[in-house]
């Protein structure tokens, strides 16, 4: 009896069942990190898209600046010029720091003040503001108090008042008063005294 067995080269079977796993675990490990590399590999697009239009921001930097410091000039020359704005911001200051809240706001158009009534009437016009004011009554008194005793420009009237469900809304007369641009100044004080 012949038989032709060849004996197994268990080496070389365990090379081959090895090769077999590394792929098998390499094909494992491709296709679940694939997603993972591909996420990767778009934030890293995003972090250079992000770096260059940093680059062209840093690069801007000094143009506006320039564009800054000319538009606050602008803005401060601007807000000298108007005791409306000057009266405007002090009162959004004021309402913020006492957590009042600006209802609504009317003003009638500027008005000449009549010679005879008051001496300001050579130098001034007046605007006259209706304002309607919502918060506690204590917060209104308080903010009401505090524009009252502002710049001399501004005139504050006794407030009307009324409730609102939980609140008070104040109604605010306020007059202010602006230089007369083509205004001069008077030759004596006699004259402002008439």
């Amino acid at each position: 009896m012949n038989t032709n067995t060849t004996p197994i080269d268990v080496p070389r079977l365990i090379r081959i069942v090895t090769l077999l796993f590394a792929v098998l675990a390499g094909a494992l490990v491709f296709f679940a990190y694939e997603p993972q590399t591909e996420a990767l590999a778009l934030r890293l697009d995003d972090a250079e898209a992000e770096l260059r239009s940093d680059d062209i921001a840093f690069a801007e930097i000094a143009h506006l600046q320039f564009e800054r410091r000319q538009l606050s000039e602008r803005y401060a020359q601007l807000f000298a010029e108007s005791p409306e704005a000057v009266f405007l911001r002090e009162l959004a200051a004021t309402a913020h720091r006492h957590g009042i809240t600006l209802v609504s706001t009317s003003a009638s158009p500027d008005v000449p003040i009549a010679r005879d009534e008051s001496p300001r009437a050579l130098l001034f016009q007046r605007t006259r503001l209706a304002l309607e004011l919502r918060g506690t009554y204590r917060g209104l008194l308080t903010a009401i108090g505090e524009l009252s005793i502002g710049p001399e420009i501004v005139e504050v009237g006794a407030p009307g008042l009324h409730r609102d469900r939980d609140r008070i809304v104040a109604s605010v007369p306020i007059t202010i008063y602006e230089p007369l641009r083509e205004a001069h100044a008077p030759a004596s004080a006699g004259e402002i005294a008439r």
